[in-house]
């Protein structure tokens, strides 16, 4: 532990002693913010379902992560291409939150909700577990063998993973956590290299949704395509001449006879 600000020896060595209280802070006001708007969706969907909720609380947890480190001195906010999220990149540590339980679960059991391509590239950042896992049972996944996108491999020598666990539900945002943990297996299990600590929370979201729907303009308020002034004809009298010599009013010109055809010879 850091015996002057209370921080852990891991977090000064991958966030320097000056800086790590701010990402502790960041990272605990992006989960409170990510929590409010998506409460405020589901509020505002007025809908049976958890959906509105949980996507904006899946989207949410990184799009808000990514706005709190924007304007962090040496922090870097980036997307590898084809990836479905942003990831942030502070000191040597890079960023991945993600929620774990919608209950009061032990932090030690948490696991990751899959184990896809991106997982698998974000944790050749992680180091290798103590016990057997995923890259001694299947080789070609492990940290040598997975191809990594350009924008990930080109991050500074040392860049290590850093977990950011939650626990959270449309009611309520649990105690979040913040470690180092290496992949076990293909189910998401964990092998934590440094205890899983608490994050501080804020007190309060510092990006307030809208509560009320605005008025609504009534459609009787728009104008439709039939509802403007009607064009008045242009009507002009017929000579008197034609009209004495019983000549029929013309509505369209003659057409025109071509005098050659287009298989005629040039």
């Amino acid at each position: 532990m850091n015996v002057k600000n209370g921080e852990s020896a891991w977090t000064v060595d991958l966030f320097g002693a000056e800086q790590v209280g701010l990402v502790q802070e960041r990272l605990g006001q992006a989960l409170v913010d990510m929590q409010a708007n998506a409460r405020a969706a589901q509020s505002e969907g007025d809908v049976d379902t958890n959906h509105p909720y949980g996507w904006t609380r899946w989207s949410g947890s990184y799009t808000q992560v990514a706005r709190q480190f924007e304007d962090v001195k040496g922090a870097v906010v980036f997307k590898p291409s084809g990836f479905p999220f942003k990831l942030v990149h502070v000191g040597r540590g890079l960023l991945y939150p993600f929620r774990f339980s919608t209950e009061d679960t032990p932090i030690r059991s948490a696991k990751l909700p899959s184990v896809g391509p991106f997982i698998r590239e974000l944790f050749t950042f992680a180091p290798r577990p103590s016990q057997t896992s995923i890259f001694d049972e299947h080789p070609g996944l492990g940290p040598g063998s997975v191809e990594v996108r350009p924008r990930l491999a080109s991050l500074p020598e040392g860049a290590q993973l850093v977990l950011v666990p939650y626990a959270c539900n449309p009611h309520g945002l649990l105690k979040p956590y913040w470690g180092v943990a290496s992949l076990v297996d293909e189910q998401g299990t964990l092998d934590w290299v440094t205890p899983p600590e608490p994050l501080p929370l804020a007190a309060t979201p510092t990006r307030r949704r809208l509560s009320v729907v605005p008025p609504q303009v009534s459609t009787l308020q728009h104008a439709s395509f039939d509802s403007g002034e009607q064009p008045v004809p242009l009507l002009f009298a017929r000579p008197d001449a034609e009209q004495g010599r019983d000549t029929p009013p013309m509505t369209e010109p003659d057409p025109i006879k071509p005098l050659a055809h287009e298989d005629d010879e040039n």
